[in-house]
């Protein structure tokens, strides 16, 4: 604030922006996590809306063509080819990039400062994997479509690795980094990181010699399995082990995961990350299922929980799922194994790659992210515990169905090409429920989750209106009439003081803010 604005203001005002500029401070300020929240708030509608539309529903489009014509030719590969990346990158990706930018920072010791280059790598991000599915599905113009949604997601990818791993500052007396204890962490995540640029560079590859001698945007199959391999056992599948590591111990009440597998679980996927690149898919999907067994090992997934488990406010048997998640990545890596030595069974391949996407990363983010992300999203409440675990149900079943008539089906002409449509309605029904059910918790106002006795005439103006922006307003309507003439607020200003600079009773002041927290009651008592 300048000099000439200083002037107008009461002398309770310019001394409070005074102590501020002595570095006079008496509260945390919690504006960067709301705004962090934000960021994070759009990563995750941009996924669910990658989720819903472009991914299941073209998804759910595609099968029942294929189930009609009884054989893969029945839908456009181009298509099949967008559903997959909107999938992988539109949805998996969005999230796991979205929460990467607002932990990891963080657990590192290093926030990040500048939250406009966040939300840079989130237009960067959505535009490209909304461009790339678009070529897919008949954009004009595909082949310098295919190319620049390649460009936008490696742009992405670069300022969100600087984000995560170069930018801020930080603080003294933070750790100086991830220590043995931390390990199963942040090196599955660092790894799936690493794999992520591989596979966009991979993408990006390929992308340049469709458009250069393709006469559509299909990308070869070796090609494609090749980009979808990376995709999955580099990126997504280590990234899920890595922060299962932190918040699927703790809410399950695990034992501490086994630290001293993460070097080795790095060291693993890279190399399968190498098999791949060498075309020796065999060994790549081998080492892929021993990986996912020293993973669960690690992890304790099945092992007995040695504190309770963590149940308020979501479905009280989300436990169960999230370890039938990593029972089917068991599957989806024998069935890897099995169509890589039985490649007659057309079937297995799909089977595998459903088995992977949907059995475990859908099924694990289905369980452990209305857990999470609400809490995230400034302390809300998941909307609706029910709806959770029917989400849960539904992909199950739909997963099973999937699963274990695809293969039949692509081998024969028997029924059980009639139970692929059925599979796919049901995981429809999931997403659209999980859609729904998280929708509406980000509508919900963001509760107080401190008693509205709480509110004090010693309390910071700043503090009330940076966690709860709709309480200026409150503030001015109760008579803070400077509030309305000013964009900053100085941090170390109490309301009894703000009510003295304006002459404002002090008692209405505080009973408009204890009505307002009143509203924003949360429907469940405390913190666990």
């Amino acid at each position: 604030m300048n000099a000439q604005e200083m002037g107008g203001l009461p002398e309770q005002w310019r001394l409070a922006f005074e102590r501020d500029r002595l570095g006079i401070t008496i509260s945390n300020d919690p504006a960067p996590e709301r705004r962090a929240s934000r960021m994070l708030a759009a990563f995750i509608v941009t996924g669910l809306l990658f989720l819903a539309f472009p991914g299941t529903l073209l998804g759910v489009w595609n099968l029942l063509a294929i189930s009609e014509h009884r054989a893969s030719s029945g839908v456009s590969v181009a298509w099949i080819q967008a559903h997959g990346q909107a999938q992988l990158f539109g949805w998996v990706g969005t999230f796991i990039l979205g929460i990467s930018l607002y932990f990891m920072p963080k657990y590192l010791g290093r926030p990040i400062t500048k939250i406009g280059r966040a939300w840079a790598v989130w237009g960067l991000w959505t535009i490209g994997a909304a461009w790339r599915w678009a070529v897919g599905v008949g954009a004009e113009y595909w082949r310098f479509g295919l190319v620049a949604a390649g460009l936008l997601e490696l742009a992405a990818f670069a300022l969100a690795q600087y984000l995560l791993w170069f930018a801020g500052k930080r603080a003294q007396k933070e750790r100086a980094g991830p220590t043995a204890s931390q390990g199963l962490l942040f090196w599955p995540v660092l790894t799936g990181h690493i794999a992520l640029g591989l596979a966009l560079i991979v993408n990006l590859a390929i992308s340049l010699q469709v458009a250069r001698e393709g006469a559509s945007p299909i990308y070869p199959p070796i090609a494609d399995r090749m980009l979808l391999l990376i995709a999955l056992w580099g990126f997504a599948v280590p990234a899920a082990w890595g922060y299962s590591s932190r918040f699927v111990s703790v809410f399950l009440g695990l034992r501490e995961p086994g630290q001293r597998f993460a070097g080795w679980l790095a060291a693993g996927v890279a190399l399968t990350m190498l098999f791949v690149l060498a075309r020796q898919f065999l060994l790549a999907d081998l080492l892929a299922l021993f990986l996912t067994l020293g993973a669960i090992s690690a992890l304790r997934i099945f092992f007995p929980p040695v504190r309770p488990l963590k149940r308020a406010g979501v479905y009280l048997h989300y436990d169960v799922f999230v370890r039938l998640s990593y029972v089917w990545l068991v599957v989806g890596a024998v069935l890897g194994v099995l169509a890589d030595t039985l490649p007659n069974q057309t079937g297995l391949g799909g089977a595998s790659r459903h088995a992977v996407t949907v059995g475990f990363l859908a099924t694990l983010i289905f369980s452990i992210g209305p857990r999470i992300l609400p809490s995230f999203l400034n302390g809300r409440e998941l909307r609706s515990p029910w709806l959770m675990g029917l989400t849960l149900w539904l992909v199950t079943l739909g997963c099973l169905l999937r699963v274990s008539s695809e293969s039949l089906a692509y081998s024969s002409t028997g029924f059980a090409w009639n139970l692929l449509p059925v599979s796919a309605f049901l995981e429809l029904g999931a997403v659209l429920v999980f859609v729904a059910n998280m929708g509406s918790t980000l509508a919900q106002p963001v509760p107080a989750w401190f008693s509205p006795a709480g509110v004090a005439a010693n309390n910071l103006v700043y503090f009330y209106a940076a966690s709860f922006p709709k309480t200026r307003q409150v503030l001015m309507e109760a008579g803070l009439k400077t509030l309305g003439s000013v964009r900053e607020i100085p941090r170390t200003l109490t309301l009894r003081e703000a009510a003295e600079a304006d002459s404002a009773d002090i008692e209405k002041l505080l009973g408009a803010l204890r009505e307002f927290f009143a509203r924003r009651e949360p429907r469940r008592l405390g913190r666990e």
